[in-house]
């Protein structure tokens, strides 16, 4: 049931998208290493399920909505539903962690049940939107119960759907616990759901010609506005975001194609073959071709069910990042 990976199914909207497979029990149990993703990085993308993490070592910074969190070994964080957030790597050593990507309907059951109106929907709908978590006394339990559920992750003993919902639900109470009053709601800003509009428009026309007055456009705003919410959420600008986006998806092409590089290039959005090679090589710190030599490699090393791509950041295939 444990999943180590090194890619992400997004949508044109930054949703993360389920993998076939994962209905009957809806819950993920990822132990991987940020490393294990292009440049060190988890694109900024959201979900409606329920993410709790720890870090088992190095330094990472997570990106929330317009805020920056920053987790070292031994720390580990909430995050609720519909979130824009991603993961950075802020050292070149190892950044392995495990995390718990869930349905609130473990925990909730039924809608309209007590757990579910009494406990779940109030998370939901007027919770915090993270919560960072130290190995200290105070934070003790979070850490403890995390263990337990990720161990009958491993184990799978008979009956061990209940014992990983009864540690998540002491975990969401624990949370609850330590979320003030005046914390806000958690539901995605004007701005965020403007941002979604955008990603997604980006994501349909990333093989052409884009500019931020067009970008601006698909949700009504002026090109400045377009400029301070990529740089608020994002943390790039709009043209630094598609640059990077090319990127990925050349590297994912290069990952599981046989195409051409040319072919590649300018199917990204890259004008030229040599362009691309050199924003490439700065990205990810090798050329194209060397890069592919490395899939390969990575690859034949590994069983047919690991060889999914080497330090790839994917997605839907129709659905482009």
């Amino acid at each position: 049931m444990i999943r180590s990976r090194s890619s992400l199914l997004i949508d044109a909207y930054g949703e993360e998208l389920p993998e076939e497979g994962l209905q009957l029990f809806d819950l993920i149990a990822n132990d991987g290493d940020i490393q294990h993703f292009a440049a060190g990085y988890i694109p900024s993308h959201w979900h409606k399920e329920l993410e709790l993490f720890i870090l088992l070592e190095g330094c990472i910074q997570i990106g929330i909505g317009s805020r920056n969190y920053q987790l070292s070994a031994g720390d580990g964080c909430f995050i609720n539903t519909e979130i824009i957030h991603s993961f950075t790597a802020k050292v070149s050593s190892p950044c392995t962690y495990r995390s718990f990507v869930f349905h609130p309907n473990i925990i909730g059951g039924a809608p309209g049940s007590v757990f579910d109106t009494a406990y779940v929907r109030p998370l939901l709908k007027s919770g915090i939107s993270f919560l960072k978590f130290q190995k200290d006394e105070e934070d003790k339990f979070y850490f403890e119960q995390f263990k337990l559920a990720f161990q009958a992750c491993v184990e799978e003993p008979y009956g061990y759907e209940f014992q990983i919902r009864n540690a998540l639900s002491n975990i969401l109470l624990h949370v609850q616990s330590k979320t003030p009053d005046n914390s806000g709601c958690a539901m995605p800003t004007i701005q965020e759901m403007r941002l979604k509009e955008m990603l997604s428009w980006i994501d349909r026309n990333l093989g052409n010609p884009i500019s931020v007055s067009q970008i601006a456009a698909t949700v009504n705003i002026c090109p400045r506005e377009c400029q301070r919410i990529f740089q608020q959420y994002i943390h790039y600008s709009p043209i630094e975001y598609i640059q990077r986006k090319r990127i990925y998806r050349a590297a994912r092409q290069l990952s599981e194609t046989d195409y051409p590089i040319t072919a590649i290039a300018l199917n990204c959005g890259f004008s030229t073959p040599s362009y691309f090679s050199k924003q490439f090589k700065a990205l990810m710190g090798s050329t194209p071709n060397e890069y592919r030599s490395m899939v390969i490699e990575s690859n034949k090393s590994k069983t047919p069910l690991q060889a999914t791509g080497y330090q790839t950041c994917s997605a839907a295939e129709q659905r482009g990042i």
